[in-house]
Formats: C-alpha cells, structure tokens, sequence
C-alpha cells in the first residue's frame, strides 16, 4: 500500500512540473534550446521573489561540478596527489631519521669506551688528589708564614747588630 502512495505522490509531482515547464509534446513542437531560455527564464523570475531559492540556483555549479563522476576523479586525484606528498615527505623524514640513527650508531663506540665505564673510579681518584692538594696547599700556606716570620726577624736581628756594629765604630771614632 505504501509503494501506491508513493506512486500517486511521484505522478503528483511530475504533473505538477508539467504545468511549470509544459508537457513534452509541447516541447518537440519547439525548438529545444528556446525551450530551456524559456525555462530558465521563469526560474529566474520566481526565483528572485524568494531570496533562499535564488541562493540555492546560484550554487546549482558547485552542486553539479561535486556531483559530478569527474569531480569525483578530480577529488580522488587531489586526495592521491596529497597522499604521494605525504609519502614523499615522511620518505625525507625518515631518511633524516636514518642517517641520525647512523651518527649516534658511530657514536657508540665512544660512549662503549672502558675509560668511560671507569669514570666513577676515576671520580674517587680525583676526589683523593683533590684532598691531598688541599692539604699540600694549607701546609704551604703555613710554612710560607712561617718562612715570612723567620725571615722578618732574621732581618731584624741582622740589622740590629749591623747597626750596633756601625753605631759601636761611630763611638770609637769620636772618642
């Protein structure tokens, strides 16, 4: 019972742009591009009394030029040309990231180093003869005083008795 209704609606309809257009036997009578003028010629004047029909006819184009089998090509051409792009450019990446994975694979053999696997001994090491160095250096800083103060009164002492011995010849020699 449904597919009657929707026969009746479907012959409904067609009837109803039969009156719009006119019948096809009119149409054979005349020529057939003065026809589709003439068509579009209503369209146009109904369409401009209502604003969303008019938009809708001014992008008939885009609908037809999508829906379309060769804007479908056009799409999957793009949609392909963008897909090789991309394989292109992870092909560049993943060549960068080849020859970074070859440098750090030659730089594995610095870092395999058994001086580099050492280096916590040789940390304590260097820690022992930092210490000693301190030590060296306080028991450097005392002798040097001690040497400063052993040559001060050195020089006192040496100074004292050159000028007794002056000051001694001065009295001999006035007296």
């Amino acid at each position: 019972m449904t597919s009657i209704n929707e026969l009746e609606i479907l012959e409904n309809r067609i009837d109803r742009l039969e009156n719009l257009v006119g019948k096809f036997e009119k149409i054979e009578k005349t020529k057939g591009l003065e026809t589709i003028d003439e068509i579009l010629n209503k369209l146009s004047s109904f369409s401009s009394n209502y604003s969303k029909i008019a938009s809708a006819f001014k992008s008939i184009n885009e609908i037809n030029k999508y829906s379309s089998f060769d804007a479908i090509n056009e799409i999957e051409d793009e949609l392909m040309l963008q897909a090789k792009i991309e394989l292109i450019l992870s092909d560049e990446a993943i060549l960068k990231l080849d020859r970074d994975f070859q440098k750090l694979k030659s730089l594995k053999n610095i870092l395999d180093n058994p001086i580099l696997n050492d280096i916590p001994s040789l940390t304590e090491k260097l820690k022992e003869i930092c210490s000693k160095q301190s030590s060296l250096k306080d028991n450097y800083d005392g002798q040097k005083e001690d040497l400063k103060n052993f040559l001060s009164f050195y020089y006192k002492s040496v100074i004292k008795k050159r000028s007794d011995k002056t000051s001694t010849k001065i009295k001999s020699f006035i007296t």
